[in-house]
Order: C-alpha cells, then structure tokens, then sequence
C-alpha cells in the first residue's frame, strides 16, 4: 500500500512509482520533490512536498506569519539549519522549525498531470521548471500516456 500526504490528509493506493525528482542541491535549506504513481486503476497521483531545513527564533516575524510552532531544539531535523534572518540563539531551548508541505493530486488522465506542473511566470508564459520536466523524463519512460502529453504539446 501505497501512503501519500496532501496536507493533513493521507491518500492510500496500491500501483507504481513512475518516477522522482527532486531540486535539492547542496547546501539547500528549501527544496521541492516530486513523485508520480499510476494507480493499478490506472489514475495518476502527483506528490510535492516542499521541504524546509529552516528553523527560527520566537522574535523572527516568519514565526507568525508561517504559522509556526515551537519545538525543543533537541527535536530538530539532525541538519536543520538556523534562519539567516533572525539568527536564532544557539543556546536557545525553544525554537521554531518550518514544516514541509505535502500536497497531492489524483488525475484520471496524463493531460491533468502536465497542467498540474506548468508554472506561469510573471508575463503570463507557461513553462515547467527543471525538477517537474526531469520527472517527466522519468515517467515517460514507464507510462506511454505521460510520454505523449510530455513530449508532444499540441498547440492551439
């Protein structure tokens, strides 16, 4: 079985990995990663997690805004590392780590998966980002309905 979050939420299903990717890079304190199943139904399911290593003091003002709550520093990720903002206090007890965010999407056809990547840029123009084009590549290779919405773009 299968268990992937979006949110709160936690979505079960039995079928494949078609692929992963991800756009950590060393020394990254904020990354997103990919994974995209086919369901034995044959449904797709679209996992993003946006990781974070950061964490805060109780004076940063990302703690409010973010939302975040306070955990004892012995809690932390093992690389967690501190808010070049705010500067948290290394003998500080309390500290205030960013959660990940786990968001997914369950698509009948490849077509919804490939719309669900597109970003839009600040003109307006549709483009995929690096990580979301490498899971793609990925994917494409196992399923021919990611392949063909990928790799041909019918345009209007």
């Amino acid at each position: 079985m299968i268990k992937v979050k979006d949110g709160a939420r936690t979505l079960q299903f039995t079928g494949k990995l078609l692929g992963k990717s991800s756009s950590f890079k060393r020394d990254s304190t904020r990354w997103i990663e990919f994974e995209l199943y086919k369901t034995e139904n044959g449904s797709y399911v679209l996992s993003r997690i946006g990781v974070s290593i950061t964490y805060h003091g109780a004076a940063c003002h990302l703690v409010a805004r973010y939302g975040l709550q306070e955990v004892h520093v012995d809690d932390l990720k093992q690389a967690a590392i501190p808010c070049q903002l705010c500067s948290p206090s290394h003998e500080a007890e309390l500290v205030f780590p960013e959660k990940d965010r786990y968001w997914a999407q369950v698509s009948e056809d490849a077509g919804a998966v490939l719309e669900a990547l597109y970003k839009n840029d600040s003109s307006g123009a549709r483009y995929l980002t690096n990580v979301a084009q490498r899971l793609l590549e990925d994917a494409a290779k196992l399923d021919k309905n990611i392949e063909s919405v990928y790799k041909i773009e019918l345009i209007p």
